[in-house]
C-alpha cells in the first residue's frame, strides 16, 4: 500500500454495468483512504475541487471539518498537500474517485489534464480513478495529455441479467415462478435493452400483469402458455416506449 500507484485509471463501460458500485465496495472492503465524488452534483471546477478537499479532511480523522475555499487548480495543489500531509495519509495510496467522469470536458481545459497527472504536480502518493459511460478517445484532448490506464467493464450477460434481476422475486411467489417471468422478460427485451435500471424497472411495472391468471385461479404457476399469452399483449405495447417511461 505504501507503493506509488499508477497516477491515473480510467475505468469504462455502458451504463449499470456495475463501475461505481463495484470501486465503492473495493475501496470500503480494503479500508483504503479515498475520495469518491459525483461529476454531475459537483458540475463545476470549484465545486470539485471543494468537494475533493472536503472529503479529505474527513480522512484525515481530525474531528471537525471547515469550509474549504478553492479557486484555481494552484490553490488545489497547494492545499491538497497540506491535508496529505497528516501521517495517516502518507503511509499508503490516497485514491480519488471522480465518477461520471464526462463531465470534466465541460470543465476549464487544465482540469482533465492536471487530475491525470496530480500524482507529479503534488509529489504525492495519489490515484485519480476515473469512471465513464464513454470511450477514453472521446476525452483526449487535442493538445495532448498522460495517458491513464484504461480498464472495460463489459455488459452483462443475459444469464448475469437473469441472476441478478430474479434476486427481486416477491415473497408471495415462488423464485422458480419469478425467474420464469424473468426469462421472458429478457426474450423480449434483450436485444433492444440490455441497462439494468430499465430491465428492473420493467420488470416491476409488467409482473402484476403476469401474475393476473394465477390471482384470478385461472392458471397455476407452471402453465406457462397462459401466463405468456396474457402478458404478451403489454410486453409489445412495453417494447414501444422503451426509456420513454410511458407506462403507468
Amino acid at each position: 500500500r505504501h507503493h506509488f500507484s499508477f497516477p491515473s485509471i480510467f475505468i469504462y463501460g455502458h451504463t449499470s454495468s456495475g463501475k461505481t458500485y463495484v470501486m465503492q465496495t473495493l475501496l470500503s472492503t480494503l479500508q483504503l483512504p479515498h475520495v469518491f465524488v459525483n461529476c454531475v452534483e459537483c458540475f463545476t471546477s470549484r465545486l470539485l475541487l471543494e468537494e475533493i478537499l472536503m472529503q479529505l479532511q474527513s480522512c484525515s480523522e481530525t474531528e471537525q471539518t471547515s469550509q474549504v475555499h478553492c479557486d484555481t487548480f494552484n490553490d488545489f495543489v497547494r492545499l491538497f498537500k497540506q491535508a496529505v500531509a497528516t501521517q495517516e495519509l502518507q503511509d499508503e495510496t490516497l485514491y480519488i474517485v471522480l465518477d461520471r467522469a464526462e463531465q470534466l470536458r465541460e470543465m476549464e481545459a487544465n482540469v482533465l489534464p492536471a487530475f491525470l497527472r496530480l500524482q507529479e504536480l503534488t509529489d504525492r502518493n495519489v490515484t485519480v480513478i476515473l469512471l465513464s459511460e464513454i470511450v477514453w478517445e472521446l476525452f483526449r484532448p487535442n493538445t495532448g495529455c498522460f495517458e491513464p490506464f484504461s480498464l472495460y467493464f463489459p455488459d452483462y450477460s443475459i444469464g448475469h441479467l437473469q441472476k441478478i434481476l430474479s434476486q427481486n422475486h416477491p415473497p408471495e411467489y415462488s423464485a422458480d415462478f419469478y425467474s420464469a417471468y424473468i426469462n421472458i422478460l429478457l426474450g423480449v427485451f434483450y436485444m433492444v435493452c440490455r441497462d439494468l435500471k430499465e430491465l428492473q424497472h420493467l420488470a416491476a411495472l409488467n409482473f402484476s400483469k403476469y401474475c393476473e391468471p394465477v390471482a384470478r385461479g385461472e392458471a397455476n404457476e407452471r402453465d406457462s402458455r397462459k401466463l405468456w399469452k396474457n402478458i404478451e399483449p403489454h410486453l409489445k405495447k412495453a417494447m414501444q416506449t422503451v426509456y420513454l417511461r410511458e407506462i403507468s
